[in-house]
């Protein structure tokens, strides 16, 4: 090559240099489609997350009347046949609630059913002989769940009944789909204090709490925080990854890193880490759409901070990475591929834009 050149005109040896350089630009782009594979998964994720929650709609949630009643909850009393008893109360601070001919009455810590009991046998004791009371849930205030992080729309969310995690996702509308918002690989579940479901689950019988360690799907036991990853509970289809979520609970889907490309590429900016968490330079580069015509491939810098913070800038010669002569650097979060432009090519581009735009010139004159 070095001898055949050596023969060759300067323009020819300035063709011959863009022809070299175009050639890389369309290799670094046949592999934007596998390096921007996992942001076209998200919409994937969503659909599935969606359609686990329709087709089975029964399967992890617990009826309301698993319900332990808490602070703020909002219960609707009806007394058959006795509207002057009948009304919605609001359970206070302590779980009580005030009922006329009652008084003041213990509910929380109950289930809907229990409190049913409780109220028949004290009305029986006193003033009905044969009353029939409802107890129904018309709000539930102090089972909230928070879902942050990369979903489409975090926030508190208060759980009629026992929900799995995909459920609760899906009730913030899945993962978020933004360019600088896109989730990681896994979901971080930080459990609460404790919960107040009834636990139906136990051979004896019992009721206790439901996420005892001999309810917990994952180990057997009640970790302070799990870790589910994503592609796992959407693709692999094992239950054990979709664990129950209790009240209290915090769903953090953690957001993908991000990295940035700067300089002369064609979209320079910053792109997740969904799937790694690092990424090769030159797959980096791909997702910047390739570097421009003037691009100087072989000063490309990578700059990022040390673990004292300090920045650090790393050399690489992308040109001789893409022809296999050089190792291929990686960049992780929050590192900067910086690819220059050569001032002697552009000067050489706008030569030649010129030389065209002359030509057409005279050519059209002619005519």
């Amino acid at each position: 090559m070095g001898t055949f050149t050596r023969w060759l005109p300067p323009k020819g040896k300035l063709l011959l240099a863009f022809l070299f350089h175009l050639l890389l630009s369309v290799l670094v782009a046949q592999q934007a489609s596998s390096a921007q594979e996992p942001s076209g998964n998200l919409s994937q994720w969503n659909d599935r997350l969606m359609e686990a929650v329709r087709s089975s709609p029964g399967n992890t949630a617990a009826s309301t009347q698993d319900y332990r009643i808490g602070p703020e909850d909002l219960i609707e009393i009806g007394v058959f046949e006795v509207p002057e008893l009948s009304r919605n109360v609001r359970v206070s601070a302590a779980g009580q609630i005030s009922l006329p001919l009652i008084g003041t009455v213990k509910a929380g810590g109950l289930s809907p059913l229990q409190l049913e009991q409780v109220l028949t046998d004290m009305l029986r004791d006193s003033y009905l002989k044969d009353p029939q009371v409802s107890v129904f849930l018309r709000e539930f205030k102090s089972d909230p769940v928070s879902v942050v992080g990369a979903v489409k729309m975090p926030g508190l969310y208060h759980i009629q009944t026992r929900k799995s995690v995909i459920e609760v996702l899906a009730m913030a509308q899945g993962f978020s789909e933004g360019p600088l918002r896109q989730p990681g690989r896994t979901i971080i579940i930080t459990r609460g204090l404790g919960t107040r479901w009834v636990d139906r689950t136990a051979e004896s019988g019992a009721e206790g709490p439901l996420n005892s360690p001999a309810n917990n799907p994952l180990d057997g036991k009640l970790p302070d925080s799990i870790e589910i990853p994503i592609k796992q509970l959407l693709e692999s289809g094992d239950p054990k990854w979709n664990v129950p979520v209790f009240p209290g609970d915090v769903i953090r889907v953690a957001p993908a890193g991000t990295f940035y490309v700067a300089g002369d590429v064609t979209r320079p900016g910053g792109f997740p880490l969904t799937d790694f968490d690092t990424i090769t330079v030159i797959q980096a580069l791909a997702m910047a759409g390739g570097p421009t015509k003037s691009a100087s491939l072989k000063n490309a810098v990578i700059v990022r901070r040390d673990e004292a913070g300090n920045r650090t800038e790393e050399k690489v010669d992308l040109k001789r990475v893409m022809q296999g002569k050089d190792r291929e650097a990686r960049l992780a979060a929050n590192d900067i591929l910086i690819v220059p432009g050569s001032v002697t090519k552009q000067a050489a581009l706008r030569a030649i834009e010129s030389s065209i735009q002359v030509v057409t010139g005279v050519l059209i004159w002619r005519r």
